[in-house]
């Protein structure tokens, strides 16, 4: 979406007002709904990609069926779902107030809404592949002018919302209720049911009155509804009609074009022409800024309107309201730098049992490739990790912070005291007041690194400089000091003191007393920006409690040069959590003067000020606004500006707040270069967390995490590549290669074992030991069997010298699998035997476990299923004794492999009893028993195993699998050929159609439709199974696939021709439906054969005129088939309907055409039973109908000829004996017949 205002919200406002208020809720109830929009498309091509969008239409299909996921989806970005329209790529939304579109326009303006449909519609393989990833992306539009009408019906709907003036109106006399304002004035509106006239109130002075409708501008972004509703208060700006600076914020130095008198010691004395230097930032909308007088280097406060821009340059390009030290330390911002987390993630992430734990033979075909479960993410490794001093995230619950070098600074731990802490006994004696070490310390003249504790936030000066002084005491003892530095002239320290009392006073809400002291401190005449810090504190602190206690009448005197200070020194130093006030009407202030430079630079101190104080859920909305600028201003500014990249913080902030989809989203659009590893790892974690939050099943590690966590792993990789980390760079491609290993992508995963082979053996042969065995591994899964060898045999002969037994077994148990899938049993044999001998010396029972279950596969494959049985039945024991789940993949696969052994000796009970431990625990066991059961013709057995599998499969939310098994089970129940079964089996095959429409699949829906019409009919329920016939029809018509639509409307024909039931039911499908789409298409041999069936269908139901016609096109088409059976039929059907007529002439000719395409050779008894059929008939036909007795005479000789040929036919097909001879028979009668001229 382009990223604008509602730019269109005062016209459509205008427009509405004027119109009054009943057409604005007729309005509103006609586009109270927005489409949102979304289309994937590859970065390398302008057009659309095509099937990308269908991947991504299909997939939303599936989720429109059960659409929860969908919901809570919309609902994490503030929006409601209404409805979902797959085919229309769109999704139809709404709202309810003016929050909520708030959120959702800055989410999809922010790109998160685009992120959050591409991490949940794309398929998980596409992460698999970083190249298709960065080439893949998903737009999402909506119509900018329905968003606008819609947030301002909201606004109108919800009874009142901030507005601009657009023109001043001064006081009528004559009209007592009417509000006086001025351009720009802030003013919140409310409907008071008139048409023109609404009530109105100003936010500065609280005064009510009516306004006019034309008046108002409602404030164009939702942003500004929602913080001036929560923040209320006065602006105190006027906005001038000529501003002689270009820039909004600009650096450099000015020259004087006045004279004038500073009014103050801390204001600078400027003659006309004077040159003065911009000391920190100049911001268009405040009237003064901290300026430097190049002749005499004072220092202070100038008035903008006292000059003009001599030689000023706007901030650099890439900052635009930021300076670059400010953006270094935003960038250092660490969300969970002081958490205490769970730094075991990098050694659960890296843990592997590959060089310990034997492998089990995958070359039978099991689904998953991973030999064990993946180490669960919810225990931690007892194993000490290089990585144990990385903090990662919190835990839920915990309390973070957010430090930074300089803006965001905290001093709750010192590693010494500071040398100027005041001793306990320094308090007491007869000593001078001139010895008092307070006063010494306070009357410093320039800024001291130690005097930071006295401004800082926290007000650590209570315990870092007086803590041996009780806070209850303090307050006595400040004063004391003031009034003697008051009576000697000790400006500095008379100043200081006064600070502190007033922050004393402040930090026990008394406001009233902090303000007295505030005063006094500024009033003190000293150096001000000798000590910047301290003239910062004190002017923020004042002018807080002066917003505090609404003291407008003071608020002049100290609020420009506030802000100044606030806003124009780089890297402000908070001293106050009152400075939010004055941040709030800065903020008022840049909404009212448009000014987004200002805006962007107060919600970066507002958010900074907010995470300081670890009020995340406040400091959130000003965040998103900054991140949401810095994008905006790059089109205001009309050039190319890189936006701030807050999404790191964003996604911590949106994890803490229990917004998984949002939290992903953000983590995965963050930009940034300047991660440490640290800070990678921290990202893994969070992704991690998140994840688990959509899907709980990946806590436990019962199922494989996302892969999206592959992008986050080579991220990280790539950072350690450039620390140049070299065990974390193994780890990592070992943490890769497991990834890929789960995902089945193993030329992905060969290539990451190899990168780790090669950085291990940099380090070390230890290191390299892992990687080259998981290497060894993922190339015997590949298929790779010698190359696995090459890797392999190395590592047996460097192992033949030390003490590591079980790393022995791990290596011959490899060997034996590579020996196996070259065909080589005995020596593979001799590898296993080995591997079990050291697992036994070793008393590791799994690895004796599982080195049994690789002998009986391999005794399995060479048919020796007896001794297959001992050894499966000897690990079977021991995995008992194990306590393995029983869903543990090495104990079923186990199992299955006892199970086939049991078959193939004939013990179908025993093989049953081995498979059904399993059978409500696995899918793939569940599959094998069903068709076991149904290999045995023990249907109902099947069914319950194959509703097993259905259950398994919508727990997998795979709608694919769920669909195979629910035709399977509908095919099931229709044999069992019951009235109940068989309307279970239309059930089942509903459910299929449902799936089969989600998923897109027009054929299989084309086909499931059909089989629902079929079923419906054995019900004999005709009037549905028509319905469904035309559905069938109707989605094959949507199909570009001519064939296939012809072959759905013949066989929906064909449900009533082969029924038993209502069979002219077919004729509108063939007469009006297939035979003109056949001929439409230039299908002959379909026309044909649908002819021949309208023929047999209308002779069937006596409708012999009707038939002849398209019997006789039936003769014109099968000439045209060049099918000599197909013409012999059709001359055949003819005859029967001229016979049928009466007509025997003409059914003899067509007859004796239909004998004469007959084959010289008869190869078949059925031949020669069509001969004397045909022969009887023309003997009956001629002595009965046309009483030609001489031709009857012949018929009837060959009519006795033909029956002989069919016996000896039937007889030498039958015999083994005459297998040579009979085929001479024919031929000989065959003779005979050309002699008397039949054929």
């Amino acid at each position: 979406m382009k990223m604008t205002r509602f730019s269109k919200s005062s016209t459509v406002t205008r427009k509405f007002f004027s119109f009054g208020c009943v057409f604005v809720l007729i309005y509103f109830l006609m586009f109270a709904e927005i489409v949102l929009l979304f289309k994937g498309r590859r970065r390398s091509s302008l057009s659309p990609d095509q099937a990308l969008q269908e991947a991504l239409r299909t997939r939303l299909r599936v989720v429109e069926s059960n659409s929860q996921d969908v919901i809570q989806l919309f609902k994490d970005l503030s929006a409601r779902l209404v409805c979902v329209h797959a085919e229309k790529d769109s999704f139809v939304l709404t709202f309810k107030t003016v929050d909520e579109i708030w959120k959702f326009s800055t989410y999809l303006a922010l790109g998160y809404v685009a992120r959050c449909l591409e991490n949940f519609l794309c398929d998980q393989s596409i992460w698999l592949d970083p190249e298709l990833l960065g080439d893949l992306e998903i737009n999402v539009t909506v119509s900018e002018e329905q968003l606008a009408t819609l947030y301002l019906e909201l606004l109108i709907q919800e009874g009142s919302f901030f507005a601009k003036a657009l023109f001043t109106q001064n006081k009528n006399e004559d009209d007592e209720e009417q509000l006086s304002f001025k351009k720009n004035d802030l003013l919140i509106v409310r409907d008071t049911g008139q048409d023109n006239i609404w009530e109105g109130s100003m936010l500065a002075t609280g005064n009510h009155g009516s306004v006019p409708v034309n008046a108002m501008q409602p404030l164009p972004y939702p942003f500004y509804q929602w913080f001036l509703r929560k923040y209320p208060g006065s602006a105190e700006c006027s906005l001038t009609e000529k501003e002689p600076f270009e820039h909004c914020i600009v650096t450099g130095s000015c020259v004087a074009v006045v004279d004038h008198s500073a009014t103050g010691p801390d204001e600078l004395q400027l003659s006309q022409g004077d040159i003065v230097e911009i000391q920190g930032l100049l911001l268009r909308s405040l009237n003064v800024f901290i300026g430097k007088h190049t002749s005499t280097g004072h220092t202070g406060f100038v008035h903008k309107a006292h000059v003009r821009p001599l030689n000023t340059t706007p901030l650099d390009e890439q900052l635009i309201f930021l300076t670059e030290e400010e953006r270094a330390s935003l960038a250092q911002v660490n969300p969970c730098s002081s958490e205490l987390a769970d730094s075991s993630l990098p050694e659960r992430l890296f843990s592997s049992d590959i060089s310990c734990v034997y492998r089990l033979d995958r070359s039978t075909g099991t689904p998953p490739y991973q030999s064990s479960p993946r180490t669960s993410l919810s225990h931690s490794s007892s194993r000490m990790s290089i990585y144990q001093p990385h903090s990662l995230l919190p835990h839920e619950g915990e309390r973070l912070s957010f430090p930074l070098d300089d803006t965001f600074r905290e001093l709750d731990e010192f590693q010494e005291d500071p040398p100027l802490l005041l001793e306990e006994n320094s308090w007491d004696g007869d000593e001078s007041e001139l010895s008092d070490p307070t006063l010494t310390l306070l009357n410093q003249e320039h800024f001291q690194e130690d005097f930071l504790s006295l401004y800082d936030l926290q007000c650590s000066f209570l315990w870092v400089i007086f803590r041996s002084k009780p806070e209850d005491e303090l307050p006595g003892h400040l004063e004391s000091v003031r009034e003697c530095a008051k009576r000697l002239g000790m400006h500095w320290a008379h100043r200081r003191a006064c600070f502190l009392l007033g922050r004393l006073c402040a930090r026990r809400k008394k406001f009233s007393q902090a303000r007295v002291y505030y005063e006094e401190a500024l009033s003190v005449c000293v150096d001000s920006f000798s000590d910047m810090p301290l003239l910062i504190a004190i002017y923020t602190n004042v002018t807080s409690i002066y917003l505090k206690q609404r003291m407008m009448e003071k608020l002049p005197q100290t609020l420009e040069k506030a802000s100044a200070l606030l806003l124009c020194v780089h890297c402000h130093a908070f001293t106050s959590t009152d400075e939010v006030e004055l941040l709030k009407l800065l903020l008022r202030r840049s909404v009212v003067m448009m000014d987004k430079h200002l805006e962007a630079r107060v919600c970066y101190l507002t958010s900074s000020l907010f995470l300081l104080l670890r009020k995340t859920d406040d400091a959130l909305p000003f965040v998103e606004r900054l991140q949401f600028l810095s994008r905006t201003l790059s089109v205001s500014e009309g050039r190319p500006i890189a936006p701030l990249d807050l999404n790191w913080l964003l996604s911590w902030l949106y994890h803490r707040k229990y917004m998984p989809y949002l939290a992903l989203a953000s983590l995965s659009l963050d930009s940034r270069q300047d991660h440490s590893l640290h800070n990678a790892f921290q990202r893994i974690e969070l992704f991690i967390k998140n994840s688990v939050r959509l899907n709980p099943c990946w806590k436990e590690g019962t199922s494989l995490l996302p892969a999206q966590i592959v992008v986050y792993l080579q991220q990280t990789l790539a950072i350690a590549e450039r620390g140049k980390v070299a065990k974390t760079q193994r780890d990592l491609c070992l943490a890769l290669a497991s990834t890929y290993l789960q995902y089945g992508a193993l030329e992905k995963a060969v290539h990451c074992a190899r990168q780790a082979v090669e950085t291990g053996g940099h380090i070390n042969e230890e290191e390299g030991f892992e990687a080259s065995v998981l290497l060894g591994w993922l190339l015997v899964l590949s298929g790779q069997a010698e190359a696995a060898q090459c890797v392999l045999h190395p590592l047996i002969t460097s192992l033949q010298s030390t003490d590591s037994p079980t790393q022995r077994g791990v290596i011959h148990n490899l060997v034996a699998l590579c020996l196996r899938h070259q065909g080589r049993v005995r020596e593979a044999g001799t590898h296993f035997h080995s591997a079990l001998v050291i697992s036994r010396e070793s008393g590791n029972q799994r690895n004796q476990a599982l080195a049994l279950a690789n002998l009986g596969c391999l005794a399995l494959g060479v048919g020796a299923s007896w001794l297959a049985e001992r050894f499966l039945v000897r690990s079977l024991y021991l995995f008992v004794d194990l306590c393995e789940s029983p869903t543990d993949e090495e104990h079923v696969q186990t199992y299955l492999w006892l199970g086939r052994s049991y078959r193939d000796r004939g013990r179908s009970q025993n093989s049953r009893g081995s498979l059904s431990v399993f059978g409500t625990g696995q899918m793939v066991v569940a599959k094998v028993l069903s068709r076991l059961y149904n290999d045995m013709l023990l249907y109902c057995q099947s069914i319950v195993y194959y509703e097993h599998c259905v259950s398994v499969a919508r727990e997998l939310k795979d709608k694919r699998l769920e669909g195979e098994y629910l035709e399977i089970l509908s095919s099931l129940y229709l044999s069992l050929n019951t009235e109940r079964s068989s309307r279970k089996s239309l059930d089942y095959t509903k459910q299929s159609l449902r799936i089969s429409i989600d998923l897109g699949k027009r054929e299989e829906e084309s086909e499931t439709w059909l089989q629902v019409g079929r079923i419906y009919h054995l019900i004999q329920e005709d009037e549905l199974a028509h319905m469904y016939l035309q559905a069938a029809v109707k989605t094959a018509l949507r199909m570009n696939d001519p064939l296939f639509t012809m072959s759905i409307y013949e066989e929906s024909g064909d449900v009533y021709f082969k029924g038993l039931r209502n069979p002219m039911a077919a004729l509108p499908f063939y007469r009006d439906g297939s035979l003109p789409f056949a001929r439409s298409i230039n299908d002959i041999h379909s026309e044909f054969r649908l002819l021949s069936k309208l023929t047999q269908l209308l002779m069937n139901h006596g409708k012999h005129q009707e038939a002849l016609q398209y019997a006789t096109l039936a003769v014109q088409v099968a000439n045209k088939t060049g099918v000599l059976l197909n013409e012999r039929t059709a001359y055949h059907r003819l005859a029967t309907v001229y016979y049928s007529l009466e007509l025997y002439e003409m059914a003899e000719n067509y007859y004796l055409k239909s004998l004469s395409l007959c084959p010289a050779v008869l190869q078949d008894p059925a031949e020669a039973r069509y001969y004397t059929k045909v022969y009887c008939r023309l003997g009956n036909l001629t002595l009965h109908k046309l009483k030609f007795s001489f031709v009857y005479i012949t018929y009837e000789c060959n009519h006795f000829k033909m029956r002989i040929v069919e016996r000896t036919l039937n007889f030498s097909t039958n015999t083994v004996i005459f297998h040579k001879q009979f085929h001479k028979i024919p031929s000989n009668y065959t003779k005979i017949g050309n002699k008397i001229n039949i054929f």
